[in-house]
């Protein structure tokens, strides 16, 4: 019997036209990622998948639009076997994913206030129903599950713009062992070896002055994240790479669903809209190339993050791939953010 997982995806807003035109939508964009992830998953004899072959259906809302899924549409129960049309596209909604966006997520809008309120009401009520969220989805989870209004103002994290600037393209992440013990297609990932996704953003997520202030005050030299969430990883300009609350919540600051040409048209587009220098794009356009071959696939880890993702939707974090790995309030480290 097939693993079907209804994927709700969210557009946070609309590629570029040369963007729009190869490839559609981001959700049209993820919907292609995802499914071909599935496909090599199943065809991969290390992994286990215990209820049968993963299948991924796609459902696209206009986040900017404020068209959200219903909550009457959510998964309110684990899933079972036998119900009809389990996560399929008549089914209930198993994933909500969060695409990037050109806006910021703290910019006052209602359509991002209402987002926020959804991702709060989903994490609250609805714990069979997993979030994704890449670059703006990253960052509008942040602010909406780890704030001083959702956590102690000790331990809580907000979304502000990076004074250092853009981070673009091709960098070497460091991700966490404990993390990537949870996802077999990451395990390639190490100090000597970092995970490499597109990148483009001139936000980042990161403890509030409050949150620092009581860490110094207690002798703390690094804010931590409330426990079970931990940092998936860290860049040398980006501390907090993503997150991670094992079964629940998985953020990616960068974009698996970007390549090349996804990010070298989108990064023009900035450039023309913010009347960047031509040197200003070229350097970007640079470090976007860095994991271009031509005439072939790009040599980045998209495929792994993909992969990863798909399995946090079916669950397959929790139970490992046969081997025993700590659950939540077992042990699973929240590593320094400093």
């Amino acid at each position: 019997m097939t693993n079907s997982i209804h994927v709700a995806v969210l557009d946070a807003d609309v590629p570029c036209l040369s963007v729009y035109k190869e490839r559609g939508l981001y959700s049209s964009q993820f919907r292609t990622l995802l499914q071909a992830a599935a496909t090599r998953l199943n065809q991969n004899a290390d992994t286990t998948l215990q209820h049968g072959p993963l299948a991924v259906h796609i459902t696209a809302f206009d986040a900017v639009g404020r068209t959200l899924p219903p909550l009457h549409s959510l998964r309110n129960s684990p899933k079972t076997t036998t119900e009809p049309h389990a996560g399929g596209p008549l089914g209930l909604i198993d994933a909500i994913l969060i695409t990037g966006s050109a806006s910021s997520a703290y910019e006052d809008l209602p359509w991002i206030h209402e987002l926020q309120a959804f991702i709060q009401i989903v994490h609250a009520d609805y714990p069979h129903v997993k979030i994704f969220g890449s670059c703006f989805g990253h960052q509008i989870i942040a602010q909406a599950l780890l704030s001083k209004d959702q956590t102690s103002p000790e331990s809580s994290f907000h979304v502000l713009h990076d004074q250092a600037g853009f981070e673009m393209g091709i960098q070497p992440i460091s991700l966490d062992p404990e993390f990537t013990a949870r996802f077999p297609p990451l395990a390639r990932a190490s100090q000597l070896n970092p995970f490499r996704i597109q990148l483009v953003h001139g936000d980042r997520v990161a403890p509030t002055p409050e949150a620092v202030a009581a860490a110094s005050a207690a002798g703390k030299s690094d804010v931590s994240l409330p426990a079970p969430w931990c940092n998936i990883g860290s860049s040398a300009q980006c501390a907090i790479q993503g997150l991670y609350n094992p079964g629940r919540v998985l953020t990616y600051q960068g974009h698996f669903e970007f390549d090349t040409f996804v990010n070298g048209e989108l990064s023009q587009e900035f450039g023309r809209r913010a009347n960047w220098p031509v040197e200003i794009v070229a350097g970007y356009l640079e470090l976007i190339n860095r994991s271009l071959v031509p005439g072939l696939e790009d040599d980045d880890d998209s495929k792994a993050a993909a992969e990863a993702v798909l399995l946090f939707f079916a669950g397959k974090d929790l139970k490992g791939q046969g081997v025993g790995l700590a659950l939540p309030g077992s042990g699973l480290l929240t590593p320094p953010l400093g």
